[in-house]
């Protein structure tokens, strides 16, 4: 491993997402261990199983200039490593990787925890791709999920979170990259990044919530239209959460912002349970609501 990769980053941020899901995990396989549920943990963006800096190859713009490279400390347990350890344990860890070397490095996690060894799968493969699959072809008869969804920047697409809600058997964290989309949203509007941003929301709707059009008067009388950005974190969270919404059974409706060290949101974290039967999705939001408000 180079001394690049060695590189790793931490912060409050990052300890208040994981400190987060390992809870809610413990809390999810407390509830069901009596049920007779397979019991899977999905991690759709795994990187090695710890938390590691990481850049994005994306021509978006760049979120991670806004993390502070001086919080790094070590390696430190990331959401891979951390679902290994939750007890109650997981029938089945699904670890979801795209590049090769990381694939690499979450195949040694076994060796780490050799009672779960046959159960924990890595796949090589675009997390989008994967987890459209995935749902589509997962027998949800006796099974129910918890799927973390942590991209390195932009990557996650609305039809993926559509068909996470299809399921109505799975629970989904969601670490929404709130800084890289308001960069999307630039200020001027013939600049705005309509393709990455429709594949995010999965419809064209965004334009007329974050834009205003209203016409005036050049210094000759001429009337034109000027279009101004007026979205702003609020929006986007609110925007987000509405669409979250109209297609899960229930949502957490206080995401947690998570911060730099300078104080500038970097991301916000939702929740949203698909299952639509009885009283499940209610108790799973409930006990996320209170770990997003309280952890």
């Amino acid at each position: 491993m180079t001394n690049d990769q060695m590189q790793l980053f931490g912060g409050s941020w990052t300890e208040q997402k994981l400190a987060i899901l390992a809870e809610y995990l413990s809390s999810y396989n407390t509830a069901l261990k009596k049920q007779p549920f397979t019991r899977i943990y999905v991690d759709a963006f795994a990187g090695t199983g710890y938390r590691q800096q990481r850049r994005s190859r994306s021509r978006m713009p760049d979120l991670f200039q806004e993390t502070d490279q001086d919080e790094s400390q070590g390696f430190l347990k990331g959401s891979a490593k951390l679902a290994l350890e939750t007890e109650p344990a997981f029938h089945r860890y699904i670890f979801v990787e795209s590049d090769a070397a990381k694939v690499s490095e979450l195949g040694k996690l076994g060796q780490d925890h050799p009672d779960k060894k046959g159960c924990i799968q890595v796949i090589q493969s675009d997390a989008n791709a994967f987890l459209r699959d995935f749902c589509t072809n997962q027998s949800w008869v006796g099974a129910r999920a918890v799927v973390f969804i942590d991209p390195f920047a932009t990557e996650v697409e609305w039809a993926t979170i559509e068909a996470i809600a299809r399921t109505q058997a799975i629970d989904v964290w969601i670490l929404f990259p709130l800084m890289a989309v308001n960069r999307l949203l630039s200020r001027d509007s013939r600049k705005v990044h309509r393709s990455a941003l429709g594949r995010i929301f999965g419809t064209d709707e965004w334009f007329e919530r974050f834009y205003q059009t209203r016409r005036e008067d050049d210094i000759l009388g001429q009337s034109f239209e000027k279009v101004t950005k007026a979205g702003d974190f609020d929006r986007i969270r609110d925007f987000y959460l509405e669409r979250l919404r109209g297609v899960f059974a229930k949502v957490a409706e206080k995401p947690r912002v998570l911060c730099n060290s300078k104080g500038s949101p970097l991301f916000q974290l939702f929740f949203a349970a698909s299952n639509r039967r009885g009283t499940a999705a209610e108790i799973a939001v409930r006990i996320a609501s209170h770990l997003l408000e309280n952890l």
